[in-house]
């Protein structure tokens, strides 16, 4: 039962990743089939590059995923039916950990919105740029999602 609580958590948090990767590459990818100037192929690939890496890699692959890995494990020491059933939100951090670190995730939960809000806002073809280059980092952090798949349910 408690591998399966594990795989509950990471299951909802990788679904939400794929969710994210499928929007908002399907608009990217639409904006790249409407035809890009030399420069927006430019910062195309620099906004990429840097997203990937500095978003899918260094907070992503190597800060956020260990610790939903980290908290999908401590499921297993809970017994409570809200945090089991929620399980995915308490991986991330969102329900179930001391206020401090609450109040710093939610912070960032309302710091993504606003970005996504900023960049909502923005002309094609440079929203598509954006949420394709951001598509490809979540993407890597849906990958390092499941490579972790194996160390979280052992």
């Amino acid at each position: 039962m408690d591998r399966l609580i594990t795989a509950w958590a990471l299951a909802g948090v990788g679904s939400t990743l794929v969710i994210a990767v499928v929007r908002l590459s399907s608009r990217g990818w639409e904006t790249v089939i409407n035809g890009l100037s030399p420069i927006e192929w430019v910062v195309l690939a620099l906004t990429s590059t840097v997203f990937f890496y500095g978003e899918g890699v260094m907070a992503l692959e190597r800060r956020w995923v260990p610790h939903v890995v980290n908290r999908s494990r401590e499921l297993r020491r809970k017994s409570g039916a809200a945090v089991r059933i929620g399980a995915p939100l308490y991986a991330m951090g969102l329900i179930g950990a001391p206020v401090r670190k609450l109040v710093r995730t939610w912070l960032g939960v309302c710091a993504i919105v606003a970005a996504i809000l900023i960049v909502q806002a923005f002309a094609e073809p440079w929203r598509g740029i954006i949420d394709l280059s951001v598509a490809g980092a979540l993407a890597w952090g849906t990958i390092a999602l499941i490579r972790s798949l194996p160390d979280a349910l052992s």
